[in-house]
């Protein structure tokens, strides 16, 4: 249930004219879809007289993820083929985003926002399939799903601004803080405008629910809770590409979490992430929003945790009695005088010392097969310590290793320089045999933590795949008929809605069949319900086979059968359907070994626009399927329409 903005105060709001609205041709586009009798030609030229906005739909209309055979080079193609609210949906996004990519809240975060919506909305797009709708669709509402915070920005940017930063400081919930200071939340507000900017009540549902979506309350399986946790991980994914490396690390086990619950895991999800961050670097060029270079996600899963997320234990906490493993040191420019002395003391404290030359052929072969920890003195000629320490932080190998960094006392000037490259810790000339243990045994316990943590992180993915494979079967056994493996009533039902909003919104034709076998009692007292159980078995794998792959087939109870037929005219339906029958009719239907005859009697029914809804629908085709039987049976029968009858 939506809380919307009392209708009074979202009026004041609007007239302040800071209210964040789609403008230009987009406000034209809606004005020009909420009449009955617009025509698509109307809507090409109102396209057209906007290049930049042409452009965008013609490149949205050809992206990847339609999966279409040719390129769409015409505009009105373009339009026809995503359909024309979706256009309306797509042009509202992008003027928004555009009309708004700036403001005066100091402390709400533009660029971030932008970008972080525009990988939410690609992201989506790569789920479409997984929350079962339209990319079009389902693109806009990961656009638009957080525009309520940008218009609490608009409103009150300097309250709002104090409400980010308290939110920041305290980690209090944000929507709470914003209905205590305004009586509203940005999930409301954004609700509020989507709906009046009309988008699908579905998109809207799950735009307000999407940040918990277990708070929802929708049926397991439906395809609005699916929607709404689709959109939810969308999100989450879209925060791991935004954030920095050291915040990343940490938001993977959430993320898995979440693409687990949608049954995606291993190879799936990385392929998922890795064509969603292409796709986001490609947008984000095209329409100005900023974007940032990600690594393969199997790259990101592996990494190690980033140095800075690791405080180092200090000479208290490393008692010199703390075992420590035997590990390789690498010595990198060390004086010759300096030299004996300091391998013997990291022999004496159970370490091997290794000695790289300090000629260029030795820095490479160093960076090429670091030991675990690697010390360097910064005052080693020809050498940049910042620029080894960069250049070793990008290998996988270098990553792991613990670098320190020699200095002699008063020559610190480039510590902070190497430290921000990524050395580990410094330890200054001279030092004691003491002083030395302790930075040692750090540096032990350091790389010990850092491998636990990577167990730990692998011991995340391997439970979050183990868990999203274990879902999608619990889903998939939710939305399954046990006997026919066909989806269940509630399934289809659910997918009956959805397809007829989805026509009615566009305009497109559907039709519903009900199919009953006919004298199904006498099959079940001559044989016995086994038999029975048999001949639905096998219609099921019959239906199966024969349908589009658009259709779906669903039992709907006892003998009865029901098929969902999208984008099917009058004419192509009972086309269909009178295949089904003369297919039934002739099929060999089997029983230990015996020849059963069946026959079905088929209803028919064609979605009415704007007098139908999909109980209307079922309950036409019910009663076509009665006239059926009522006319002898093994026939099909059209319903009549509502001006008919």
């Amino acid at each position: 249930m939506i809380s919307f903005v009392d209708p009074d105060r979202y009026k004041s709001l609007k007239a302040t004219g800071k209210l964040p609205s789609p403008k230009g041709v987009a406000f034209s586009i809606i004005k020009l879809l909420q009449r009955d009798d617009y025509r698509v030609g109307e809507l090409v030229r109102l396209v057209q007289s906007d290049p930049a906005i042409a452009g965008r739909l013609l490149k949205f209309a050809n992206a990847a993820a339609f999966g279409r055979a040719r390129p769409i080079v015409s505009l009105q193609r373009a339009i026809v083929a995503l359909g024309a609210f979706h256009v309306r949906d797509l042009v509202v996004g992008l003027s928004v985003m555009h009309s708004h990519s700036s403001g005066q809240c100091a402390a709400f975060d533009y660029p971030t926002f932008w970008g972080h919506s525009l990988a939410t909305g690609i992201a989506c797009q790569e789920l479409a399939h997984v929350a079962q709708v339209s990319s079009e669709e389902i693109f806009t509402i990961g656009l638009l799903a957080r525009v309520g915070e940008l218009a609490m920005a608009s409103l009150f940017p300097a309250d709002y601004a104090e409400i980010l930063r308290e939110a920041r400081r305290t980690q209090a919930d944000l929507r709470q803080l914003e209905r205590d200071a305004f009586a509203m939340n940005h999930s409301q507000l954004g609700a509020t405008m989507l709906a009046e900017w009309g988008l699908p009540e579905m998109l809207i549902q799950a735009a307000y629910h999407h940040e918990q979506p277990d708070l929802g309350g929708f049926p397991d399986g439906s395809r609005l809770q699916t929607l709404t946790h689709s959109l939810h991980f969308a999100g989450a994914l879209a925060t791991v590409c935004t954030a920095d490396e050291e915040a990343r690390w940490g938001l993977l086990p959430g993320l898995l979490t979440r693409a687990a619950r949608l049954g995606i895991s291993g190879d799936a999800l990385n392929s998922i992430v890795d064509r969603m961050v292409a796709r986001w670097r490609d947008w984000g060029a095209v329409l100005q929003v900023r974007t940032q270079e990600i690594p393969p996600f199997a790259e990101v899963l592996a990494a190690n945790p980033p140095s800075r997320r690791i405080s180092a234990p200090t000479a208290s906490e490393a008692p010199e009695s703390a075992p420590a493993p035997r590990l390789a040191v690498q010595l990198i420019g060390v004086p010759l005088p300096e030299l004996e002395a300091l391998m013997r003391h990291i022999e004496a404290l159970g370490h091997q010392p290794v000695l790289v030359e300090s000629s260029a052929d030795g820095l490479k072969q160093a960076l090429r097969q670091p030991a675990q920890i690697i010390i360097i003195d910064i005052e080693m000629p020809d050498l940049k310590p910042a620029a080894f320490c960069r250049i070793l932080r990008q290998t996988p190998a270098g990553k792991e290793a613990y670098a320190l960094l020699l200095v002699s006392a008063g020559g610190e000037t480039h510590i902070l320089e190497a430290i921000d490259a990524g050395a580990d810790d410094v330890l200054v000339k001279p030092f004691t045999v003491q002083t030395l243990r302790v930075r040692l045994n750090t540096a032990a316990r350091m790389l010990l933590l850092r491998e636990e943590m990577q167990r730990e992180r692998r011991g995340i993915v391997r439970s979050a795949g183990e868990f999203a494979v274990a879902h999608k079967r619990l889903l998939q056994d939710a939305l399954t008929d046990t006997l026919t493996q066909l989806a269940n009533r509630r399934h289809g039902l659910d997918f009956l809605a959805a397809e007829c909003t989805f026509a009615a919104a566009n305009g497109l034709p559907m039709a519903c069949l009900l199919l009953d076998i006919d004298h199904f009692k006498r099959i079940n007292d001559s044989y016995g319900h086994a038999a029975g159980d048999a001949i639905l078995q096998q219609l099921a794998d019959l239906l199966k086979r024969t349908s589009r792959t658009e259709d779906l087939v669903f039992r709907y109870g006892g003998e009865e059968f029901a098929a969902v037929l999208p984008n099917a005219a009058p004419r192509a339906a009972v086309q269909i359907a009178e295949r089904i029958r003369a297919l039934a009719q002739q099929y060999d239907f089997r029983w230990e070994g015996l020849s059963v005859r069946v026959t079905l009697s088929i209803g028919v029914a064609n979605l009415q626009h704007n007098r139908q809804d999909s109980r209307n629908l079922i309950q036409a085709a019910d009663a076509a399927l009665y006239k059926a039987k009522r006319g002898g049976r093994n026939r099909v029968v059209v319903a009549e329409s509502p001006a008919a009858r």
